[in-house]
């Protein structure tokens, strides 16, 4: 039966080589436009599934009720309550990243990047497959246990548990065994690691940075990520009580700390709220991409379905002569699904071809590796197929239906009839197409709109001619590279920040509230240096700047935070930062990206910490300025390379997300353009060949080619001007719930449309004008003998 299904489509297909290789096409590029896409959003939501148990394990969050901030950091001295006093608790390991952390091979030293600090527990809360000893491994102090990866980069030759290396912490030179090797992590995974030792150098480690307490013993120090696996009978919702009763007895009354736990299947994608420093999927982007993929299909499907009706007349004999030999509806039907069934199978390796081409400059496009997951290829095939399946019976169900209902007496005398519904049903159709083309064009202007917007409304300091230096861990370098450079006349100011503007993380301090201490107001804080206002261009509205030497404990407060706090006349004030005074105020500028409103602000002065620089040069001297600070930089550091962006790009790097989701809507209307394209293309010239009789009467009858011409134009600009009416309200309803995301933003405006329906207008008459043309000049005799 699937040999006579296969013979009579390719039959058919044969006959229609127009009708084909249109079906073809549309379909593949639907298909390999669609796989990409569902290639990205596979690999985002399998995170990590690669564990077993990932349903029972949890971290621990703490909600800052003052700040209102929810930080994943939590104390190292809650491990130790969570074994005593929580039952449902099977185990728990804090982890803390150690940094400057390297390894001596061949007389050099290897910088590794990700190196946790955590306990033996760990290797049963994620089940991690270790080769070596398995019970308590990282319990001596001197343990360390390897990735595959980083063990056979140390020890390619001979097997490394038991090994003896020499690792650099903190600059200080120390022996570690090698205990065990693990799986090296996949990489759809939440957690990572390159190498895991005893806890005890993290606490060193923190512990040399804030010396006025002890992080292993005491609550605030909330510097760690605690991952616990629960009892398979309990949810992390059971030890909310546990946790009320635990924080009333280690914090005072003041203090508003809370525990709560997260699932590590939320951790990817919930947790957009949540301070952290893992990396985060985005629920939104998934959204939209899988609705591009499936706009795509559809516009694929809209298109096979208008080239099946159009060309389904040729089948009518043959339809006939079944019935007439005694085939039922449900057979036809049957037959007519499964051809439509067999082309989108043969359209599935192109597709796939297509997708592999494609892959690369997707990867830009996603600004991420699509790999194709071992552990998801069985999902991959079971999409791919399934889709490839469903496009092709949702194709052939409204053909299959029509044709297999006609009646057998009207088809052998050829009276079907095949004029208004049948048009009205194909016009119907090749508007929705253009209603989706549409959308895809509108919001392509909108986001690229927004993007434009984020990039060159005044943010309240300089967005142009500015330099940011990274100086890394050479922070304390910065007030002698920033005066060396000061000295170039083409250097019109430089100072420092702990971060570049607008700044991408953010700390929060609960300020109590002037005359009611019960009150507190969540401020964020920025460490600068006395001259990065000026580098910046921040307007100093009330009060000064800050000024060197004299301003140890003076502090400058943006608009946002004179009004939180209530302060009437602000300059001279105490405020509860370290006893400080408030030297001046600022007007209110955008401390962070447009995504967010502007915080209360308080800046604070020092000159001995700024991680980043600003260089403000004059207009047009980039180029002379660059190698003067590339050999100051060289002076004072040596050994390492500089770092450095302008504005410009660190502005398109802050809203890299809106420009690429540009330009793939952009890249998915240009699809959809194309495939609605071939479908009209195909339309057209079956059209204008059905009715050539029609042409040849009318011209007869003394139609000039110019009206010809036009009659067809014509019909194809009402379903233009129908279309773009019908994608505004749906435009305007999904780009107002994503420019949402946006404090700031840009108007929806009229022109937005406009240039789509010219857009549209040009692409439809344009691929109908070359068929209406040549049907415009053709010979009525020739026409009449037609048929």
């Amino acid at each position: 039966m699937i040999k006579n299904y296969l013979t009579t489509a390719l039959r058919f297909l044969k006959r229609n080589k127009l009708f084909a290789g249109i079906n073809i096409m549309g379909l593949s590029l639907a298909l390999a436009a669609s796989f990409v896409i569902l290639l990205y959003v596979i690999n985002e939501l399998s995170y990590n599934t690669s564990f077993k148990n990932r349903k029972q394990i949890y971290r621990v969050l703490n909600y800052n009720a003052d700040v209102k901030v929810m930080d994943e950091g939590a104390p190292y001295v809650l491990t130790r309550h969570l074994k005593d006093d929580f039952p449902q608790v099977k185990y728990v390991a804090p982890t803390h990243f150690v940094t400057e952390f390297s390894v001596k091979m061949d007389q050099e030293y290897i910088p590794v990047d990700w190196v946790v600090g955590t306990n033996s527990d760990i290797f049963n809360v994620f089940d991690i497959n270790v080769h070596g000893q398995q019970a308590n491994i990282l319990d001596e102090p001197n343990s360390i246990i390897l990735s595959k990866e980083l063990a056979q980069k140390l020890f390619p030759d001979k097997d490394p548990i038991g090994q003896e290396l020499i690792a650099q912490i903190d600059k200080k030179d120390e022996v570690l065994e090698v205990k065990g090797v693990f799986d090296n992590f996949p990489v759809n995974s939440t957690f990572q690691a390159d190498c895991f030792i005893n806890v005890k150098w993290t606490l060193q480690q923190i512990n040399s940075r804030i010396k006025e307490r002890d992080a292993e013993t005491d609550w605030r120090s909330m510097y760690w990520q605690t991952w616990l696996l629960l009892d398979k009978n309990n949810s992390g919702g059971s030890l909310d009580e546990q946790f009320r009763s635990l924080e009333k007895e280690v914090f005072s009354d003041d203090e508003k700390y809370e525990f709560s736990l997260q699932n590590l299947s939320d951790v990817y994608f919930g947790s957009q709220d949540i301070n952290s420093g893992l990396p985060q999927g985005n629920l939104k982007n998934i959204r939209i991409f899988s609705a591009i993929a499936l706009l795509v299909i559809l516009i694929a499907a809209l298109n096979y379905i208008i080239l099946s009706t159009a060309v389904s007349t040729g089948r009518l004999k043959e339809i006939g002569i079944r019935k007439t030999n005694g085939a039922g509806a449900k057979s036809i039907r049957r037959q007519l699904l499964n051809e439509s069934l067999i082309l989108s199978i043969l359209v599935l390796p192109v597709a796939l071809f297509l997708a592999w081409m494609g892959k690369p400059y997707a990867e830009d496009l996603f600004q991420t590796k699509l790999l194709i997951l071992r552990s998801n290829i069985v999902i991959y095939v079971s999409v791919y197929v399934s889709l490839t399946l469903l496009i092709g019976l949702v194709s052939g169900l409204y053909t299959a239906s029509y044709l297999s209902k006609l009646n057998v007496i009207s088809i052998l005398n050829n009276s079907v009839r095949t004029g208004k519904r049948k048009t009205r049903v194909r016009s119907a159709l090749i508007v929705a197409q253009l209603v989706i083309f549409c959308i895809f064009v509108s919001s392509t202007l909108i986001i690229y709109s927004q993007y434009k917007y984020a990039l060159e409304k005044d943010p309240g300091y300089y967005n142009e001619d500015v330099l940011f230096v990274d100086m890394g861990w050479n922070s304390q370098s910065s007030k002698a590279f920033i005066n060396s450079i000061k000295a170039y006349p083409d250097v019109l100011a430089a100072g420092g920040a702990i971060d570049a503007l607008p700044m991408t993380s953010f700390f929060a301090y609960p300020m109590e509230f002037p005359g009611d201490k019960s009150q507190k107001v969540p401020i964020e804080l920025l460490a600068v240096d006395y001259n990065f206002l000026e580098a910046m261009g921040i307007q100093v509205i009330k009060g000064r700047s800050f000024e060197l030497g004299d301003d140890e404990n003076a502090y400058i407060l943006n608009e946002n935070a004179v009004n939180e706090l209530g302060l009437t006349d602000p300059v001279g004030k105490k405020i509860d930062v370290v006893d400080g005074t408030i030297v001046g105020v600022v007007r209110n500028f955008n401390l962070h990206s447009f995504h967010s409103k502007i915080p209360p602000l308080i800046m604070i002065a020092s000159d001995d910490f700024a991680q980043q620089v600003a260089v403000h040069y004059k207009t047009g001297t980039l180029e002379s300025v660059m190698p003067l600070i590339k050999s100051e930089w060289q002076k004072i550091v040596p050994n390492e390379p500089m770092n450095y962006k302008t504005m410009d790009e660190f502005l398109k790097e802050v809203y890299a997300e809106e420009k690429n989701l540009s330009v793939i809507v952009s890249v998915s209307a240009f699809f959809a353009l194309l495939i609605a394209s071939f479908g009209l293309f195909g339309l057209t010239l079956f059209i204008m060949k059905s009715q050539t009789k029609e042409i040849g009467i009318k011209k007869v009858c003394g139609s000039s080619g110019q009206g010809i011409v036009l009659s067809f134009l014509s019909q194809n600009f009402i379903m233009v001007i129908v279309a773009t009416l019908l994608s505004v309200p749906p435009t305007i309803f999904v780009m107002n719930k994503w420019l949402s995301n946006f404090a700031f933003k840009t108007n929806i405006s009229w022109w937005v449309f406009l240039i789509t329906f010219v857009f549209a207008a040009i692409v439809a008459l344009s691929t109908v004008l070359f068929h209406s043309y040549r049907a415009s000049r053709i010979n009525p005799v020739e026409a009449l003998r037609y048929e």
